[in-house]
């Protein structure tokens, strides 16, 4: 256990490197990233498809009373699987923030009723639940309207919080490095 604490420790630096450059680019082009993203998901997913049908093919030629179907099968379904992946990706990650704005909507509009309908008590006001509803709304109508720019938005977000992360751990080491 000390050996992993020791490596993890030595290797922290090169951690903190790497998620420095990666929240600039998520902050900075969070377009470029997930272009990037994708683009490397479906190269893997074509070199292992390739790879599948290459070695079914070559079986299948040195053995052919071998059943080497599933093989080559396979190989097939994952470059089609990678050509699905770098043609529809975006739209599916663009569908995605849609989908939870609607579902934001429903539930900000359930609250809101929830909160002049429900009277267990007498004394407790219906409005801290009204206004979470109505939060809940205007989020969703930003999510349904802009889903493409709310998602390079979470994007961004999720890369300055990562800056913020290696920033804090460098002073927190540098805190816990002098004690």
């Amino acid at each position: 256990m000390q050996q992993l604490y020791t490596t993890i420790r030595r290797y922290s630096w090169l951690q903190s490197i790497v998620s420095l450059a990666l929240g600039a680019f998520l902050l900075l082009m969070p377009n470029l990233v997930v272009t990037g993203a994708i683009y490397i998901v479906a190269a893997y997913i074509a070199v292992q498809g390739a790879i599948s049908l290459i070695a079914g093919l070559r079986a299948n030629k040195d053995n052919p009373v071998q059943n080497n179907r599933p093989a080559i099968t396979l190989g097939i379904g994952m470059l089609v699987a990678a050509l699905l992946v770098l043609f529809m990706a975006k739209p599916l990650l663009v569908s995605l923030p849609f989908i939870l704005g609607l579902i934001l909507i429903f539930t900000g509009i359930s609250r809101v009723a929830n909160g002049f309908t429900r009277k267990e008590y007498v004394n407790v006001t219906p409005w801290p639940m009204v206004v979470y509803g109505a939060l809940l709304i205007l989020l969703g109508v930003v999510l349904v309207i802009n889903p493409f720019g709310s998602l390079m938005m979470l994007f961004r977000f999720f890369g300055g919080t990562m800056i913020a992360m290696v920033i804090m751990d460098f002073f927190a080491g540098r805190y816990y490095k002098d004690r």
